[in-house]
């Protein structure tokens, strides 16, 4: 889209990548560091759309690299690959940087399933971000030797599920393992270990289906 004579506004322009109308906004008098109404910069919009270019303009006429959303979330929290936020790190951004809810990029990182960007952040601050067990006892709302169990289960079961993939190497297992109790979080998570097992099993024959377009 760039070179286009478009409307858009700064914040629209930056994360499609529109650096002419981005150039022409900010020279016209448009604030680099302004808010939309939900409390948007245009660094956060070219951060989250990975538009390097973009950003790297908007710190070269004053963009604050530091700064906050309404929610206080700066552009690490929506940085997606390890490339951004190197960048965004080399550029002064504050990895220790705590948000309305006390949490950190390396944390908000990991719980949007982003695991290169938040072990490279949780090296930096030194956090220790949450083991596959600590999730799935949150799930269950439980601790203890049952969870231990069900997370050797779902563990199991998902590496079935991926050896019949194809792909059986430990990441991605570890990816699979955790988008799955991240998708049983969103589902209003389980009272159980009963319930969880047959969410587990749903999700594994879920992923084999798909894999193998079978009918379901």
């Amino acid at each position: 889209m760039r070179g286009q004579q478009t409307k858009d506004n700064l914040w629209i322009a930056a994360g499609d990548g529109q650096l002419d109308r981005v150039q022409e906004l900010i020279e016209s008098g448009v604030d680099v560091n302004s808010h939309d109404e939900y409390g948007y910069t245009a660094l956060h919009a070219a951060v989250s759309y990975n538009q390097k270019e973009i950003l790297e303009y908007l710190l070269e006429k004053g963009g604050n690299v530091n700064i906050e959303d309404f929610e206080k979330d700066t552009p690490l929290y929506v940085a997606e690959t390890v490339e951004m936020a190197r960048f965004l790190l080399d550029k002064g951004a504050d990895p220790k940087h705590k948000n309305a809810e006390g949490v950190t990029p390396a944390q908000n990182a990991h719980e949007e399933g982003w695991q290169p960007v938040a072990l490279l952040f949780a090296e930096i601050t030194k956090e220790e971000l949450p083991s596959l067990n600590d999730q799935i006892e949150q799930v269950i709302g439980s601790s203890g030797q049952g969870a231990n169990n069900l997370a050797v289960t779902a563990r199991t079961m998902s590496e079935e599920a991926i050896k019949e993939e194809g792909d059986g190497d430990d990441q991605a297992m570890e990816h699979y393992i955790e988008d799955m109790v991240r998708r049983i979080q969103e589902q209003g998570g389980v009272q159980n270990e009963e319930e969880l097992r047959e969410a587990v099993t749903k999700m594994v024959l879920e992923q084999l289906q798909n894999a193998f377009d079978l009918p379901k």
